[in-house]
């Protein structure tokens, strides 16, 4: 009896040890930097009429991939609904004409060939969506596709009171009235027919208590409480850095509420945040670029860096912190230093390993622009890194 007892007792220490391990623990030990590999120009989508940024990509029912991403037409801007429409020449032409465009592939990697422009602002007053769409993140929830973005209207009332000069004041007048939307499908079909349907109201916006100025760089995934969580950036006039802030929603549209601060401090600044939940780990992951330089996420201002939580509340920087420098390393042996690297996002399979890794780059500083025709490296695109599956 003794044995018997004695033996059931080993075995059941041993079985709550692996159902605590299994269920109950989370670890923190992915490594992004340690997965990426080689790149060539298959592996970029660039178009010499337009700045191109922002990629988010998915695949399709058909079985192949699609990006959603942002573009706009580079040189000057004509005078059309704003006398001082100089101030959106050349690169900072996204703050008003940013539209989102689609590009497929039959690989995760690419090469991507576009297809069509599916949102752009028509410029109807009074409309919180008046002007750019930017900003896409492209998800899969519950047998629907929901396209996450950020637009912006004109207002002299908006929630910002710094003294500035006229002119940049009249760009704070689009900038701060940036919002977070969302549009919905029940195939990709219906984004590149015209046949999804947009939210008419904006999922969330400054409200000078938690977040200020802007509300842009939407990131959603579904928790394991069932929930959707939503990282996004703000921008507080007084810290003078970059913000993160949790929101969390019974569903994909909401509505969704504050839930947590993410990094107010300055050495966590960072934007432009790709989340997920990371059901292995039992973990969030966020991958974002670092704000700063010389902080404790990383030493380059413009890397990408890993952030993580075990519950949506508390972050901090992930155990393999740095996923990547602000450099790309080709095929062919050579390496180039880029001025952007940004916007990441990721592509998982259906198994929910990881592809690619897609980020915005650039080689020169595409502000440097000064007239119509862009000096080629001045140029934006953006980059698919393969990722070993793991």
């Amino acid at each position: 009896m003794f044995r018997i007892n004695f033996r059931l007792r080993v075995w059941m220490i041993f079985w709550m040890f692996h159902q605590s391990t299994a269920l109950g623990q989370t670890t923190d030990d992915l490594d992004v930097a340690s997965q990426i590999r080689l790149v060539d120009s298959s592996n970029i989508l660039i178009d010499p009429g337009y700045y191109t940024w922002c990629g988010s990509g998915i695949q399709g029912e058909d079985g192949r991939y699609y990006m959603f991403y942002s573009r706009w037409p580079h040189g000057p801007r004509v005078a059309d609904d704003d006398s001082l429409n100089r101030i959106f020449d050349g690169f900072k032409g996204w703050q008003k004409y940013s539209e989102i465009a689609v590009a497929v592939s039959d690989r995760p990697t690419g090469p991507f060939r576009h297809l069509k422009t599916i949102m752009k602002g028509d410029f109807t007053a009074d409309r919180w969506d008046r002007y750019t769409f930017h900003n896409p993140q492209i998800n899969f929830f519950e047998g629907r596709y929901y396209l996450y973005f950020i637009s912006n209207g004109f207002s002299d009332h908006m929630l910002f009171t710094r003294p500035l000069p006229r002119e940049q004041l009249h760009w704070y007048k689009y900038n701060c009235t940036q919002r977070i939307g969302v549009a919905s499908s029940a195939d990709i079909a219906g984004f590149l027919n015209g046949g999804f349907q947009r939210k008419p109201e904006h999922l969330i916006m400054p409200d000078s208590v938690r977040t200020w100025e802007v509300t842009v760089n939407p990131s959603v995934t579904r928790g394991p409480d069932g929930r959707y969580y939503m990282m996004y950036k703000s921008r507080k006039p007084d810290l003078g850095h970059m913000t993160f802030w949790m929101a969390v929603a019974p569903t994909p549209e909401g509505p969704f509420t504050h839930f947590s601060e993410v990094s107010t401090a300055a050495d966590m600044a960072c934007e432009d945040p790709y989340l997920w939940y990371d059901k292995r780990r039992r973990r969030f992951y966020a991958i974002a670029k670092n704000f700063s330089a010389n902080s404790r996420l990383a030493k380059e201002f413009g890397a990408l860096i890993l952030l993580t939580s075990t519950d949506g509340k508390q972050w901090d920087a992930a155990k393999h912190t740095l996923v990547s420098p602000r450099r790309l390393r080709f095929r062919d042996g050579s390496e180039t230093t880029l001025t952007h690297l940004e916007r990441p996002g990721l592509v998982f399979d259906r198994k929910g390993r990881m592809l690619a890794l897609y980020a915005a780059a650039s080689v020169k500083n595409p502000f440097n622009e000064k007239s119509v025709k862009v000096d080629p490296a001045e140029n934006t695109f953006n980059v698919q890194i393969p990722l070993v599956r793991r």
